[in-house]
C-alpha cells in the first residue's frame, strides 16, 4: 500500500511539475527562482531527451558490456534521418520518428560489426571513428541541402495537435521516457536480457552455455542505437533547428559520464545520472548567483569567478560520489535499501 501511495505521489509530482516551472507558481503562490532550483521547463524537456540516450547507452555498455564513446553519432544520425524524411520526403512527424528509429537500428548493426572481430580499446576506437564519420556525413548533407546555420525542422504535429510549447513537449516526452525505460527493464528480465548479462559477465562461459554472442552483440547494438536515434530526432524537432556542429565528441563523453554517475548496468541509474549531470550545474549556478546578496570578500570572489566555482564544485561532488559509491547513484540506493532492511 505504501509503495502504491509513493508512486501515486511521484506521478502527481511529475504531472504538476511543468505547470510550476512554466508559471513559477505553486498552488497560486509565486515562488522565487532559487526555490525552483534555478530550473526551467526547457531544461527539463531536454533532460528527458537525454535520459532516452543515457538509458540506451547504459543498456549497451552497462548491461551488455560493449563500451562505446560514439553514442552522440546516433543522435546525429537520428537528427539527419529526421531532416531527410521530414524535409526531403515530406513525411509526417510520427512517420519521421519511425524512419529515424529504423535508420538507427540499421546503423547499429553496422557499428556492431567491429565487435565481432576486435575487443577492448580497439573496439572503443572503432566507435569513435563512427562518431566522426556520421558527423562528417551530417555536415555534408547539411551544406548540400540546407543552410550553413543548420537544418530547419518542420512542425511536430500529431493528428492535428501541434507540439508548440514546452508544456506540450513535456507531456509528449515523459510517456516516451517511461515506455523506453519499462521496455528495457522488461528485456533485462527475459531470456535475451539474461543472456546479455551473462555475456557481459563472462563471454566465454556464455558461449559455452549455447548463447550466440555474435548475434546477440548485433541485436543489442541495433536496439540501443535505434533508441538513441529516436532521441536525436526528438531533440532536432524540439530545437526546431539542428546543426552538425552540436554533435561533438564531448556529447558522447557526457553520456558515458551520466551512466557512470547513475550506475552502470541499471536502467534507473541511467535516468538518475542524466538528471544529476544535466540539472546539478544549473542548481549550482543559481546558488552562486544568490550569493550576490551576501556581504564579504569571499562572496564577491565566488560571484566574480562563477563558471570556475560551478565547474570545480560540480567536479568535486561527482568525484566524492564515485569514491563513496563506486556503483553510482543506483548502487548507493541499493546499499541504503539493504541497510534499511537489516
Amino acid at each position: 500500500m505504501r509503495r502504491i501511495l509513493r508512486w501515486s505521489l511521484f506521478a502527481a509530482f511529475l504531472v504538476y511539475l511543468p505547470f510550476v516551472l512554466n508559471s513559477r507558481m505553486v498552488f497560486g503562490y509565486r515562488v522565487g527562482n532559487m526555490a525552483l532550483l534555478n530550473l526551467g521547463l526547457a531544461q527539463v524537456d531536454l533532460m528527458l531527451v537525454s535520459i532516452i540516450g543515457a538509458v540506451s547507452l547504459n543498456f549497451l555498455t552497462g548491461c551488455a558490456g560493449l563500451i562505446s564513446v560514439g553514442h552522440a553519432a546516433f543522435f546525429a544520425l537520428g537528427a539527419m534521418a529526421a531532416a531527410a524524411a521530414g524535409q526531403q520526403l515530406g513525411l509526417p512527424f510520427v512517420a519521421t520518428l519511425v524512419a529515424a528509429t529504423l535508420a538507427g537500428a540499421l546503423a547499429g548493426v553496422v557499428a556492431g560489426l567491429p565487435s565481432l572481430r576486435v575487443r577492448g580499446l580497439y573496439f572503443v576506437l572503432s566507435t569513435m571513428a563512427l562518431h566522426f564519420i556520421v558527423v562528417f556525413s551530417f555536415a555534408e548533407y547539411q551544406y548540400a541541402f540546407h543552410d550553413v546555420a543548420g537544418v530547419t525542422m518542420g512542425d511536430a504535429t500529431i493528428l492535428g495537435y501541434e507540439l508548440d510549447s514546452n508544456v506540450k513537449w513535456y507531456f509528449f516526452l515523459l510517456p516516451i521516457v517511461v515506455l523506453v525505460c519499462a521496455m528495457l527493464q522488461s528485456v533485462l528480465r527475459h531470456r535475451e536480457g539474461r543472456a546479455m548479462l551473462a555475456m557481459r559477465d563472462h563471454e566465454l562461459a556464455a558461449a559455452s552455455a549455447g548463447i550466440d554472442v555474435r548475434v546477440l552483440r548485433l541485436k543489442v547494438f541495433a536496439f540501443s542505437s535505434a533508441i538513441a536515434s529516436l532521441a536525436g530526432a526528438l531533440q532536432a524537432y524540439y530545437l526546431t533547428t539542428v546543426s552538425a556542429e552540436i554533435f561533438t565528441l564531448d556529447n558522447a563523453i557526457h553520456f558515458v559520464a551520466m551512466i557512470i554517475v547513475g550506475g552502470m548496468g541499471s536502467i534507473m541509474g541511467g535516468v538518475a545520472g542524466a538528471v544529476v549531470w544535466l540539472l546539478l550545474p544549473s542548481v549550482l549556478v543559481g546558488t552562486v548567483v544568490e550569493m550576490k546578496m551576501l556581504p564579504g570578500t569571499l562572496t564577491q570572489f565566488l560571484v566574480s569567478h562563477q563558471p570556475q566555482v560551478v565547474n570545480l564544485t560540480f567536479g568535486v561532488l561527482v568525484a566524492v560520489l564515485l569514491i563513496r559509491a563506486p556503483g553510482g547513484l543506483a548502487g548507493l540506493y541499493d546499499d541504503l535499501m539493504r541497510r534499511r532492511r537489516v
